[in-house]
């Protein structure tokens, strides 16, 4: 009788050692599943997804890991984090799985049991403050050419390459660069050009705007598009399929929104721009930029949406050869970036930016010559930082 009771008892206690071990690979694979989703969030997020495109890039992340919502299972995806050292980091993606347990013979013991699993991913990006240029053409020599006493003087105002040309950065004719510099292939000097900051070779810097799409929509707008001599127009967002041509003192104010143009954009002689509420402009045809002879651009990006940080952008199917340029003393007060993917952008003849403001440019290739100056600073602009970013799991 002793003999049967001890083999009852050592019988219960392997089966209990047996679900608890089950219990133990549960949340082995819950752990995997919320590791997963918060890095695949935090993925997301590195190329400028946000909101149900982070839960979308979580959820799918954590579904390939075996574990979904439903039947005992909850998944919550939080960006950003809502408990923990991390909680209200929007660069943070928190994912919780928890999942009921079918009880055996620990049912004798507890009326209910359930398994959790949290993780935190971070996305930070390294670059924060370190660059305002990139050129994105992988093989192009000269991909930035700083030429003609053109200088890049704040020292968190770096230069950034992707050409395996062992001249992808080129500096001439007295041009600078205080601060960082980054070339996958090389880089060359001559005629007392000059950089200052740290230099890296062979590292390929991510396009922070890689994500942004910009495909009109709706009909023409029947707005005015053109004037001179002292007009005043005020615009709102729509469709410009005759383009924007104003000269000879005209001052044009746009409300917020996006403006695509499909014909020229011109501002010349002593115009104005007005865009300070948080406007981005698509160039959406082939046609160049006509920007020049005292002109003055406003402008300011939004600071969130789908265009953060863009306040002048070109489409991805551009005509590559295209140059689109900013001088002969053009007054650029841009918040926000000037990007042109497949084309290259050229400052030239005293084309500068706000000393105080954040004035980003990114292109095909980039052109700086003849008296160009540029500013970062681009706290709290919705501006993306340029630069290597890294994603991990921090608790």
């Amino acid at each position: 009788m002793f003999v049967a009771l001890g083999l009852t008892s050592a019988l219960g206690f392997l089966s209990l050692g047996t679900e608890m071990g089950l219990w133990f690979s549960n949340k082995r694979i819950l752990q995997n599943a919320a590791d997963a989703g918060a890095l695949g969030g935090a993925f997301e997020l590195s190329t400028g997804g946000r909101g149900a495109t982070v839960v979308s890039a979580s959820t799918v992340d954590i579904s390939r890991n075996n574990v979904t919502a439903g039947n005992g299972t909850t998944v919550a995806i939080n960006n950003p984090p809502v408990s923990g050292i991390y909680a209200a980091n929007a660069n943070a993606v928190e994912v919780i799985v928890s999942q009921k347990q079918n009880l055996l013979f620990s049912s004798l013991f507890v009326s209910a049991a359930t398994i959790s699993a949290r993780s935190v991913a971070l996305y930070s990006n390294t670059g924060t403050g370190k660059y305002c240029v990139l050129a994105l053409d992988p093989t192009a020599a000269d991909s930035v050419l700083v030429d003609n006493n053109a200088v890049l003087p704040n020292k968190n105002c770096g230069v950034a390459e992707n050409s395996t040309s062992t001249k992808g950065l080129y500096l001439n004719n007295n041009a600078k660069i205080s601060g960082p510099v980054a070339v996958k292939g090389g880089y060359g000097l001559s005629n007392n050009a000059s950089i200052s900051g740290a230099v890296t070779t062979g590292v390929t810097t991510a396009d922070p705007y890689a994500s942004v799409q910009a495909t009109p929509s709706g009909e023409c707008t029947c707005q005015t598009s053109s004037g001179s001599n002292n007009v005043k127009v005020n615009l709102t967002p729509g469709l410009f399929c005759n383009g924007l041509n104003f000269s000879n003192n005209a001052t044009v104010t746009m409300a917020p929104g996006t403006y695509y143009i499909e014909s020229k954009f011109a501002f010349q002689n002593n115009s104005v721009l007005n865009a300070t509420g948080g406007v981005t402009i698509v160039i959406v045809g082939n046609e160049a930029l006509n920007i020049g002879n005292n002109a003055q651009i406003n402008i300011t990006a939004p600071t969130s949406g789908a265009f953060a940080g863009l306040a002048i952008m070109g489409s991805r199917t551009g005509t590559s050869t295209v140059t689109q340029v900013f001088s002969n003393n053009t007054q650029l007060n841009i918040t926000g970036a000037v990007y042109f993917p497949n084309q290259i952008v050229q400052f030239d003849n005293n084309a500068s930016s706000n000393p105080n403001g954040c004035t980003q440019v990114i292109g095909r290739e980039v052109v700086f010559q003849n008296n160009v100056n540029l500013s970062n600073n681009c706290a709290g602009t919705g501006v993306k930082p340029i630069g290597a970013s890294t994603i991990g799991l921090v608790e």
